[in-house]
C-alpha cells in the first residue's frame, strides 16, 4: 500500500510540474488566481510558526502567561515593522529567546 501511495504522489508531483512547464497550460494565470496566490505565503507561514509560538513544547498544552517565546516573537514584530530587514528581525528573535531562556 505504501508503495502505490509513493508511486501516486510521485505522479501527481510530476504531472503538476510538467503541465505548468510544457506548453499544455496557457501561459498567463487569471487575474483572480494571481490575487488569491498572494495570500499563500503568509497562510503557510502563520500555520507554522504560530503553533511553534504558542504550544508548550514539554506539556504539548496552549501557553500565553508563562511563555518566553511569545515575547520574543513580539520583539521580532516589532523590529521586523520598525527596520524591515529578515536577518535584523531573526536576529532580535533569537537574541531575546536567548536572553529568556538563559538569563531570565
Amino acid at each position: 500500500m505504501i508503495w502505490l501511495i509513493m508511486v501516486a504522489t510521485g505522479i501527481f508531483t510530476f504531472g503538476t510540474r510538467f503541465i505548468m512547464l510544457n506548453r499544455v497550460a496557457e501561459r498567463e494565470l487569471p487575474p483572480w488566481l494571481v490575487e488569491a496566490l498572494n495570500f499563500v505565503p503568509i497562510a503557510v507561514l502563520t500555520a507554522i510558526i504560530v503553533p511553534a509560538v504558542l504550544i508548550d513544547p514539554v506539556s504539548q498544552s496552549f501557553s500565553i502567561l508563562d511563555n518566553q517565546r511569545l515575547f520574543a516573537a513580539l520583539i521580532a514584530v516589532t523590529v521586523a515593522l520598525i527596520t524591515r530587514q529578515v536577518i535584523t528581525t531573526i536576529g532580535a528573535g533569537l537574541t531575546t529567546l536567548w536572553i529568556l531562556e538563559w538569563l531570565v
